[in-house]
């Protein structure tokens, strides 16, 4: 039996890592928005692509080669309509965590763009909320941790 296949069988049948991919969904009226906050405010690599669907899938992408995609369907849920965003009140899809080389400046950059931010109980980090809903944080590149 080689190795590879070893792996696959009996106890080392498992999880290895978190792939460099991520797919999300988002209401079509956030699509404006949404594309301006990652392209404009956090400087990101953006482009869309036409799969058939009514609107295009946005990819965005990052210089390690991850990426994740967002396809813009009224079938996603709501974003919170409040003004002032709480963790009682975040989206309870997944969570995703973005690293980035100048966090502070990055923060501020969301802030000084009106995207939505709020304090997890168990988290000193601070959480924005994405146009649409996308709960995110931003970690330095090289933070170890949690």
């Amino acid at each position: 039996m080689e190795g590879s296949e070893k792996l696959r069988m009996g106890n080392n049948a498992r999880l290895t890592s978190l792939g460099a991919r991520v797919h999300l969904f988002v209401q079509p009226t956030y699509r404006d928005r949404f594309i301006a906050m990652f392209r404009d405010t956090l400087g990101c690599n953006v482009a869309e692509r036409d799969f058939g669907l009514p609107l295009p899938v946005l990819f965005v992408g990052f210089e390690d080669g991850s990426a994740f995609s967002v396809e813009f369907s009224d079938n996603a849920p709501d974003e919170y309509a409040g003004e002032v965003m709480s963790d009682k009140h975040a989206f309870r899809g997944a969570w995703i965590e973005f690293r980035a080389l100048d966090v502070p400046a990055l923060q501020k950059k969301l802030r000084d763009a009106g995207i939505r931010e709020f304090q997890h109980a168990g988290s000193p980090h601070a959480y924005f909320s994405a146009p649409g809903g996308q709960v995110f944080r931003l970690l330095d590149v090289a933070y170890k941790g949690p």
